[in-house]
C-alpha cells in the first residue's frame, strides 16, 4: 500500500527499512524521506514504524526464548 504519495514510499519499503536496522521514525525518514514533503503521511508512517519495530522485537524475543529452551 502506498503510504507516502510525494515520494512513492510503500508500507513494504518502511517495513524493509525497519528490518534493515531502522529503530524509529527518524531513521526511516532519513533513509527513505517519508514525511518530508507535505507531511500528510507522517502520523500513519510513525504508527507503521512503531508496529513493525514491536513485531520485530516480539519475534526476536520468541526466537531467543526458543533457543534458551532447547
Amino acid at each position: 500500500m502506498l503510504v507516502c504519495i510525494c515520494n512513492g514510499i510503500t508500507d513494504k519499503d518502511i517495513e524493509n527499512a525497519v528490518h534493515e536496522g531502522a529503530t524509529g521514525f527518524r531513521d526511516v525518514h532519513a533513509a527513505l524521506g517519508v514525511g518530508g514533503c507535505c507531511g500528510q503521511c507522517a502520523s500513519y508512517a510513525k504508527s507503521l514504524v512503531e508496529d513493525t519495530v514491536s513485531q520485530l522485537q516480539l519475534s526476536n524475543n520468541f526466537h531467543l526464548a526458543q533457543e534458551i529452551a532447547c
